[in-house]
């Protein structure tokens, strides 16, 4: 994964095992992305996913960016495990913005969630730190 490489990624761990992970990517000074979030199974709903987006966002504040998307599935494709993404990024603060079947195919239709980020003091913007 070359993007997941090269970006700010934030790990949960317990007992010395990693048990969750987030990648941002920065779209600019602005904004920027999740680009890739897991938690493994056995620690779900346990609080470790939003420990991560709540770290997420403090760094993300702290550089001055104003807002954070995810792609994830779009209710139009029937998904038990993507009801449960979209919920959890709903209960979290994140609003659907706009369906894009083009980026995953027709069959797969992505679906762009948005949430305002509030910026901490008056840094610089230079992107995520």
């Amino acid at each position: 994964m070359a993007v997941a490489d090269r970006s700010v990624t934030v790990v949960a761990s317990r007992d010395d095992q990693d048990v969750g992970f987030l990648t941002l990517v920065s779209h600019g000074p602005f904004a920027a992305e999740i680009y890739v979030m897991g938690v493994i199974p056995q620690e779900h709903r346990q609080g470790i996913g939003r420990l991560l987006l709540a770290e997420a966002e403090s760094r993300l504040a702290t550089a001055g960016v104003e807002f954070l998307q995810v792609k994830t599935l779009s209710s139009k494709r029937s998904d038990k495990g993507y009801d449960k993404t979209r919920a959890f990024y709903l209960s979290c603060g994140f609003r659907p913005l706009e369906e894009l079947p083009e980026i995953w195919g027709p069959e797969n239709p992505a679906l762009q969630m948005i949430k305002a980020i509030r910026p901490i003091g008056r840094r610089e913007r230079t992107g995520i730190p």
